[in-house]
């Protein structure tokens, strides 16, 4: 018996078979979603949902980060690496995090999410009250990034107390971030003051290639990123809902 063409088997999706699919749109990038600059496809959380596929592995994802937004007890390790080869759907699975922390009112009524409600089961998280982003896009190492509250930013604690709480809460590790050193154990207070929240971090390694040219006292900037990033696991740790 002669096997069947894949496209026989598996239609292809209607922009697919028509020709109106550029390739483009495969570069996701987490940080233009964040800033609402990225396509439709990527930016609008219907439009996602309806066209992406929900394997078992990006499904169990987004239900143990619900879990974890929620405070569900079980919730278990809430600080999740996420290792795949290039082109493997990280920054993809990614945006779907960020669009379930943003949009879970959209999530909640929306024909296309149904199959996202479906994974979730009773998980949808209430309420989320921050989502913060840092990928290697986000604050130049050397420059900053300036921001739209009026913010200059040097550091990932600076963006992320930033983004997480405004420039009130950014207050608590200025000095820090001014003089680019890491802030000691002042993170748990930050996240309790911003939880439930989500932290979503891409690309780390190259921004710290550039921030490794940025000399603090006898170490580079990107030896106080990765000092900052332990701080940082420790502290979610300790603080439910995030």
């Amino acid at each position: 018996m002669a096997l069947k063409p894949w496209y026989a088997v598996a239609t292809p999706h209607e922009d697919i078979r028509e020709g109106r699919l550029s390739e483009a749109v495969f570069a996701a990038n987490l940080w233009a979603v964040h800033q609402d600059t990225a396509p439709a496809v990527y930016s609008d959380p219907e439009t996602f949902f309806a066209k992406t596929y929900l394997t078992v592995g990006l499904s169990n994802v987004l239900r143990r980060v619900a879990q974890a937004l929620g405070g569900t007890a079980d919730a278990g390790n809430r600080v999740l690496s996420l290792q795949t080869a290039f082109g493997g759907g990280k920054t993809h699975a990614l945006v779907s995090l960020w669009h379930l922390a943003r949009h879970t009112e959209v999530i909640r009524r929306s024909a296309a999410c149904a199959d996202l409600r479906a994974a979730l089961g009773s998980h949808l998280p209430a309420e989320v009250r921050a989502v913060a982003v840092f990928t290697n896009q986000t604050c130049d190492a050397v420059q900053g990034r300036r921001t739209p509250e009026g913010v200059h930013t040097y550091t990932l604690w600076g963006e992320l107390a930033l983004q997480l709480g405004g420039p009130s809460l950014y207050q608590r590790v200025e000095a820090n971030d001014q003089a680019r050193t890491v802030p000691q154990g002042l993170f748990v207070e930050i996240l309790q003051r911003s939880a439930p929240c989500l932290i979503l971090l891409d690309e780390i390694a190259d921004y710290c290639v550039g921030a490794a040219a940025v000399r603090v006292g006898d170490v580079t900037l990107a030896d106080q990123t990765i000092s900052f990033i332990q701080q940082l696991t420790e502290a979610v740790q300790q603080v439910p809902g995030v």
